[in-house]
Formats: C-alpha cells, sequence, structure tokens
C-alpha cells in the first residue's frame, strides 16, 4: 500500500525549521503543503526523498520504515522545482535515466517512456535536447521521469512556479486527470494559495516549525485556524482591524482604531461578549466588501461605509479596490466592468456574518 506516514519529524541547523511533524497521506491521496519561502516545505520534502537525514522522528512508507535508506533505496521520486534536467541527454533519455539504473531492458524502457510521454504530451518531443524545448515541454519531461519510476510515493517542489500563468494553469489540469497520481500518495508544495485550493484533496499550511492546520482546501479557507493561516490563503490578503468590542444602542459594535464602527453579527455576539479586555482583531475578506451601486440601500444586516477610492487595478477578470474608511483602508473586489478613480467618493456594502474574529494576544480564530 502506497502510504506515507511521518511521525515526530525533526530537523534544524542553527534553529529548528521542521518541529515533531506528524503527517499521513493516503494511497492515491494529492495532498499540498502551501506556506511563505523559506518556512521549511522543501527540506520536508528533501527529509522524505533521503536527501537530508533527520535529527528526530520516522518516515514510513508502505508500512516500512525507510528513515534511513538512502534515496536510492526509497520506493520515492521527486521533482525538483529547478526541473534538473541533463542537459546533454534527450527528453526520452532523461525521462528514461531512471529506468535505466535500474537495468531494465531496453524494450521495456521504451515502452515506459513512450507510454508517459503520451501522457503528458511530449511524445512528439523525445529525440529534442532540454535547450531544444519551452520551459513548459521542460517541466513536463521531469515529471515524466518522475513518473517513469513507478514510485509509492510522488515529491512535487513547486513545479509550476517558474512557468507562464497559461502554461500553470495547463498543467494544473493535467495533475487533475494524471491517472497515475491516484495509485500513489501525492506530496506537493507551492506557495501558490490557488494551486493548493485547486489541487489539493488535503491542503497543510506550514508555519515556523510545521503544519498550522490541515483539512480540505474549503474548510481551511473559510474557517482558518488563526491570523497567519488566514492571511497566507488569499489574494488579495485578507483586511485586517484591532477592533474594541462594546455596546451602542444595545447592539454590540466592533470599534477599529481608526474610529470605523462595524456591527458584529448575531450569530458572533455571545463567542465575543465575554472576549478579554473587548480587544481582537477583525479580519474581512476582499470578496466579502462590494462597492455599492447609485441608488443601493443596505438591506438585511450588511452595513453600508462611506469611502474613497486609493487606488484601482482592472485586472481583466476582476477588479482590485483599495479604499480610505476613516482612518482605516480597505481592500475590495470589484465587478471587471466597472472603474474607479483615485479620490472617488464610493459606498462599500459589507457583511458582518462572514467576518472572522481572532484573539489579539494569540491570533487564534475565536471561532474555529
Amino acid at each position: 500500500m502506497a502510504q506515507l506516514d511521518i511521525e515526530g519529524l525533526c530537523k534544524g541547523w542553527d534553529f529548528p525549521v521542521i518541529d515533531r511533524l506528524d503527517l499521513s497521506v493516503k494511497e492515491g491521496e494529492f495532498f499540498v503543503i502551501v506556506g511563505p519561502s523559506g518556512i521549511g516545505k522543501t527540506t520536508l520534502l528533501r527529509l522524505v526523498a533521503g536527501l537530508e537525514r533527520p535529527d528526530a522522528g520516522r518516515i514510513a512508507v508502505g508500512g516500512e520504515d525507510v528513515t534511513t535508506r538512502p534515496p536510492y533505496r526509497r520506493p520515492v521520486a521527486m521533482t525538483f522545482e529547478s526541473y534538473a534536467l541533463y542537459p546533454h541527454l534527450t527528453v526520452f533519455e532523461n525521462i528514461a535515466s531512471p529506468l535505466r539504473a535500474r537495468r531494465l531492458a531496453k524494450a521495456q524502457v521504451r515502452q515506459r517512456v513512450q507510454a508517459v510521454a503520451e501522457l503528458l504530451r511530449i511524445d512528439a518531443l523525445l529525440n529534442r535536447y532540454p535547450g531544444e524545448v519551452s520551459g513548459g515541454q521542460k517541466q513536463r519531461t521531469a515529471l515524466g521521469r518522475t513518473l517513469v519510476s513507478e514510485p509509492e510515493v510522488f515529491l512535487l517542489d513547486e513545479p509550476l512556479s517558474h512557468l507562464d500563468a497559461k502554461i500553470r494553469h495547463e498543467l494544473r489540469q493535467q495533475f487533475h486527470t494524471l491517472e497515475a497520481l491516484r495509485t500513489v500518495a501525492t506530496l506537493y508544495v507551492t506557495h501558490d494559495y490557488a494551486e493548493a485550493l485547486s489541487l489539493g484533496d488535503r491542503i497543510g499550511v506550514m508555519g515556523a516549525g510545521g503544519l498550522v492546520q490541515v483539512g480540505a482546501a474549503r474548510e481551511v479557507f473559510e474557517r482558518p485556524a488563526n491570523l497567519f493561516v488566514a492571511q497566507h490563503l488569499g489574494q488579495p490578503s485578507i483586511n485586517t482591524l484591532q477592533v474594541k468590542l462594546g455596546e451602542e444602542n444595545g447592539a454590540l459594535m466592533a470599534r477599529s482604531n481608526g474610529g470605523l464602527m462595524l456591527p458584529v453579527a448575531r450569530m458572533h455576539v455571545q463567542g465575543l461578549a465575554h472576549e478579554g479586555n473587548g480587544a481582537a482583531i477583525l479580519g474581512i475578506r476582499p470578496q466579502h466588501i462590494r462597492v455599492c451601486t447609485a441608488g443601493e440601500s443596505s438591506y438585511g444586516g450588511d452595513c453600508v461605509v462611506d469611502a474613497q477610492v486609493e487606488l484601482f487595478e482592472a485586472l481583466g477578470a476582476v477588479g482590485v479596490l483599495v479604499a480610505s474608511v476613516q482612518a482605516e483602508r480597505l481592500t475590495a473586489l470589484t465587478s471587471p466592468d466597472r472603474m474607479f478613480a483615485p479620490g472617488q467618493s464610493i459606498e462599500l456594502r459589507l457583511n458582518p456574518d462572514a467576518f472572522l474574529y481572532f484573539a489579539s494576544d494569540s491570533g487564534d480564530n475565536l471561532f474555529a
């Protein structure tokens, strides 16, 4: 059974990079680790691959302990961020290299390379050298070299980070449909939250020392365990306001340091009523703020605030607007059909039911 189990894994140099990390990835599962650069994502992959030796902990593949095995004796294959292709070998020879290292028969090597190349749609490029193909084709070649070895654990280290948007989207779709990935445990590392949400059967957000939160993509996005997770999932990033909670005219309100007064939704009142000294961090995702149209009035539990446009970016499918609201700045997503000019007066509609509240000291989600 191709299952990856990591127990109490530790690795550090002058400071701990990975501290008592536990993780299980089942056969057929596509597990994505997302987090900022330098947090230890690649180190984790290198530990699983055997390229680094852990200071403590255990790594098992299919129930067998491989912690002390050298890389060539582990049923693991890794695709590197930098492709790591042999420039003097053709695409065919690069893909075939792990099979030739195992001294498989020539006919068997050719058959398996051809099958993988057709799967990745690079079968017409097999006689070319890496310098003669595009970045996306190089990445497919590196991916093919990993797939052809038929590992039990598949490790992918930011394989799309150097590609243009069109090729990234195309390869991301291929990851959804590759049957070869459904017979192995796949550990995929990225700093791109969109890749994580799109690809992961489950995702893990990595912070200092290890995984801060693990769960289904939508669950982690909508119910982040803490402010760190909320800030690293979503683009543009979540709006955060330091607020004081208190009653105004019999209703619980959140007043920001800049004087912005926002209502607390009924669903949150009971949980916030006894929150310490009344201080909290309010999080509002940009998609939960929208610009009112002419003549539109408040309805339901929404609130409307006056604002002034500071910056507007038209990104084709969506617009990103930064506005000043009293002494605060809020970022909102807008319709691609509307344009805004700096200094323009607008009204913003906010949905208090979608607000997130975090503890002002620990950053923990008060409703997770």
